[in-house]
């Protein structure tokens, strides 16, 4: 493995002489090879995982800022916040390995995973946003009160009772 990102780093010198230095062509070389393979790993680069990616990062700042107005900011919940990303990403290769163990021409299961994900990250924006005190229009404030009730029994403690509704 240190060959190949010395050859590659090597390769990037020569390409581009002295613009970054010896350092800036390894770190350019192996930031390369580690986002190849990361993509490669989540069945591409494309539209659905993009998508993935954005909502997953805006739930957890949206999760971050709601728990910073609430005082409850925690690196402990971040840390498990941040391993549960990385667990559902796993999870988007699962589907891709499905794919291609099925023989599928295409990725149903990959793409089934992403948007039942892309589903629980915009619940969640929706339920920080409201955590923020932000006004949640009546009817998403409803919905997401009987979601919450469903999932936990009955027990809805997670959204605030002062959601703003207009």
């Amino acid at each position: 493995m240190t060959d190949l990102l010395q050859k590659l780093g090597e390769a990037a010198g020569r390409s581009s002489p002295g613009a970054y230095g010896r350092w800036g062509a390894w770190f350019s070389g192996s930031l390369a090879l580690v986002g190849t393979g990361l993509s490669a790993l989540v069945g591409g680069w494309d539209g659905p995982i993009k998508a993935l990616l954005f909502f997953m990062a805006f739930d957890f700042l949206s999760g971050f800022a709601a728990a910073c107005r609430e005082r409850r900011a925690d690196s402990q919940v971040m840390l498990w916040g941040g391993v549960g990303k990385v667990m559902l990403l796993l999870l988007v290769a699962a589907g891709a390995v499905l794919d291609s163990l099925l023989g599928l021409s295409e990725p149903y299961c990959r793409l089934a995973v992403i948007w039942f994900y892309i589903g629980r990250e915009g619940l969640s924006v929706l339920e920080n946003y409201g955590k923020l005190g932000l006004p949640l229009p009546a009817f998403l404030a409803g919905m997401l009160r009987q979601l919450q009730e469903r999932g936990e029994g009955g027990q809805g403690e997670n959204l605030p009772g002062d959601v703003k509704m207009n």
